[in-house]
């Protein structure tokens, strides 16, 4: 169960870093983000929550906040099901819409996880 949780945790990694390549980091994107995390992973989003509160003091570039989260997914692969993957994408999918749309930088991000994703 530790390593679902993990990837909970990497999935809110993501989901902050496609939040904040629209223009920074904006209270109505926090707010989606939790309103998405409770939503999507219920019994599991506590997890994500408590990432999303780290990284928002720490403040990871991009490239770095990627980078971090697929190394937590690839590390525990074993559990990545297609269902979390799933998952995955349209957690980070709604973080992008959730603040006047889809940005480029944020549409890049998702197409390069699409493509990471389906390396595993």
């Amino acid at each position: 169960m530790f390593e679902k949780r993990e990837i909970y945790r990497a999935i809110a990694e993501l989901a902050y870093i496609v939040a904040k390549a629209h223009d920074g980091l904006k209270l109505e994107e926090k707010k989606a983000f939790f309103e998405i995390i409770n939503q999507e992973l219920e019994f599991e989003a506590w997890s994500a929550e408590s990432r999303f509160s780290i990284l928002d003091r720490k403040n990871p570039t991009l490239e770095h906040g990627y980078n971090a989260a697929l190394y937590e997914i690839k590390k525990y692969k074993s559990h990545l099901s297609d269902e979390l993957k799933d998952k995955t994408l349209k957690v980070v999918r709604k973080v992008a819409d959730a603040y006047k749309g889809t940005s480029e930088v944020q549409a890049f991000i998702i197409s390069r996880l699409e493509s990471d994703l389906k390396r595993l």
